[in-house]
């Protein structure tokens, strides 16, 4: 008698942990027939570090206005691409990536401009360290391997310069100093967003080169300075795409893309 009551608890118990399986088991393919649905975020927010105070913007040409947007989104499509055309900076323009960007902008609009066209004939360029270089103009030439660059400012007059004489509405604004979710929003609105970042995705420290101007003041200019073309994003993969006039179409993580957008002054250029 012991021992049958014996033999009838290991099979109880035996009965009991495979109905466990069975519900561990059945619970976990019905997890994965019906995933849970996480809504997308962007917890992004961009403050002014020490180095941006280089950049003064009284130092804008007066005759050309400036107009600043920044347009927070009250929320964003999980994910947005846009069809920017790649247009390559080199061989012709090796450090000409400021006026490549627009022309890939330019061109997602219909333009059709040639990029040396762009350069030659709406690129504020002088070779003086005077005041408002690297922000009014592009100091140096686009041309030459040894060229320096230039940032938002003087990308705006060259586009509204353009856009004028080509008697388009459109307008290119700055987004300078927007948070990343504003970037984000334009593009979602189908407008990419041109954008300073950094020539080297694996480089993690930027070094500030101080150039004395004509007025004894000084400009600091970042290391591996690049410019490209913020042309898509994914919430659910926390990536955004990128024309980049030297590497073509590449996805960056947002944490990484933040983080160069802050190094080199969070410059930023919309047009609409």
């Amino acid at each position: 008698m012991r021992k049958r009551k014996k033999i009838s608890l290991v099979l109880a118990l035996s009965l009991l942990a495979l109905a466990g399986v069975v519900f561990l088991y059945g619970r976990q393919l019905w997890m994965e027939a019906n995933p849970k649905v996480e809504e997308p975020t962007v917890t992004i927010t961009v403050n002014n570090e020490i180095e941006t105070s280089s950049v003064d913007f009284s130092q804008i040409l007066k005759n050309n206005s400036i107009i600043t947007i920044t347009e927070e989104p009250d929320s964003l499509p999980e994910s947005t691409e846009l069809d920017v055309p790649f247009i390559d900076q080199n061989p012709q323009l090796p450090t000409g990536c400021e006026i490549t960007s627009l022309a890939q902008v330019l061109n997602f609009y219909g333009f059709g401009v040639d990029k040396e066209y762009l350069a030659s004939q709406y690129l504020p360029m002088k070779e003086e360290v005077e005041p408002g270089c690297f922000i009014e103009y592009f100091y140096g030439s686009p041309w030459k391997t040894n060229g320096s660059g230039c940032f938002a400012p003087a990308i705006i007059i060259a586009a509204n310069n353009y856009l004028k004489d080509a008697g388009s509405p459109l307008t290119a604004y700055s987004m300078c100093y927007a948070s990343v979710n504003a970037l984000l929003g334009q593009v979602a609105k189908g407008y990419p967003v041109i954008v300073w970042t950094c020539f080297d995705y694996d480089i993690n420290k930027i070094e500030y080169t101080p150039v004395t101007l004509e007025d004894g003041s000084s400009f600091y200019w970042p290391s591996y300075e690049h410019c490209v073309v913020l042309s898509g994003y994914d919430l659910n993969t926390q990536t955004v795409t990128l024309t980049d006039p030297t590497y073509g179409v590449v996805k960056q993580s947002i944490e990484d893309f933040t983080a160069y957008y802050q190094k080199f002054f969070y410059q930023a250029v919309v047009i609409k």
